[in-house]
């Protein structure tokens, strides 16, 4: 099931031939019957599919799940038997939430540096066929942030920047987040103004960015940026618009399939004509999305929801509001 993205901007890769990607997030949850083999599934139809590679957009584990090493240990585990690359971004149920008393009052940055021990060691992909990757470790200012990747496919450029739900960390009660969120959030600025940098030396026809959180406060009619999110986005719109050239934002959060063109990033904000949004399934749905990529095309990007068969079918869409 495949509903075309129609992007504005000129694709420039004479020659280079169309390739798709699978993107999936915030799977699977303990809390839901049968997640385990429902996920199982979902990996079997994107080994079907056969992408060039694909991408976990965090939220590896229910909220009220304790993220034990044991769990961490087998969801790499998942992600290793991807016949293809998979990348990997950390999403808020890993390490932000795992404070609360349901989630087993873990020390969040323990969290994360666990994970980025587990799951970023190199600077490759995980998945069968593991894909080399530029991160952001090489960066001296910010080499802790060896989560952000970048890569290229047909002269495509795609990169992941970790940005997560609960206001990307900006929690003034929990201890020591904002110092953890105001690090980071100068690291994903800075790394997406390398990652355009990089994508417009390559002359790249498109770009695609990955994270976990809904970071548009559009979506809950608020006319200017939630706080956790403001730099970020700022820096997406301003370095999109001076690219103008395709841009991809695909992330979950959410658990419910969208597709926006021309994204407004408040709710009084102007559109921004070459970028779209695309966001994946989660929580119930145990469903992903399936991107073709033509760098010969004007829109390079388009694509859909990958309904797994075997899974519940969800319903499209499952949240309230207006959708382009």
């Amino acid at each position: 099931m495949i509903a075309l993205l129609v992007l504005a901007g000129v694709g420039s890769a004479g020659g280079a031939e169309p390739f798709t990607f699978a993107a999936m997030g915030c799977l699977p949850y303990g809390r839901h019957a049968g997640g385990e083999e429902a996920f199982g599934r979902l990996l079997v139809e994107i080994n079907r599919q056969r992408p060039a590679f694909a991408v976990h957009l965090g939220d590896i584990l229910g909220s009220d799940e304790r993220c034990t090493d044991e769990l961490l240990l087998r969801r790499r585990g998942q992600f290793d038997s991807v016949e293809t690359a998979l990348v990997y971004t950390p999403g808020d149920n890993e390490w932000t939430d795992t404070h609360s008393e349901r989630a087993g009052r873990f020390e969040p940055r323990e969290r994360l540096a666990r994970i980025r021990e587990l799951f970023f060691a190199e600077e490759r992909s995980r998945g069968q066929r593991p894909m080399p990757l530029v991160t952001q470790r090489r960066d001296a200012a910010h080499q802790r942030y060896v989560e952000n990747a970048r890569w290229s496919v047909g002269g495509v450029m795609f990169a992941t920047a970790h940005v997560v739900g609960s206001q990307n960390n900006h929690q003034p009660k929990v201890p020591g987040a904002l110092e953890e969120w105001r690090a980071r959030d100068a690291a994903n600025a800075a790394w997406v103004r390398e990652v355009f940098a990089a994508a417009r030396a390559d002359k790249a026809p498109g770009v695609a960015w990955f994270f976990q959180a809904d970071p548009f406060a559009a979506d809950r009619g608020r006319p200017g940026y939630d706080a956790g999110f403001e730099l970020f986005l700022r820096t997406i719109e301003t370095e999109a618009r001076a690219f103008g050239r395709p841009v991809l934002l695909v992330h979950a959060d959410e658990h419910s399939y969208r597709m926006e063109v021309a994204v407004r990033f408040t709710a009084d904000g102007d559109r921004v004509p070459n970028v779209t949004r695309l966001e994946t399934f989660g929580g119930r749905d145990f469903h992903g999305v399936l991107v073709a990529v033509d760098p010969a095309s004007a829109a390079v990007f388009a694509g859909g929801p990958l309904i797994v068969p075997g899974n519940p079918p969800p319903q499209l869409p499952r949240k309230k509001g207006p959708l382009p």
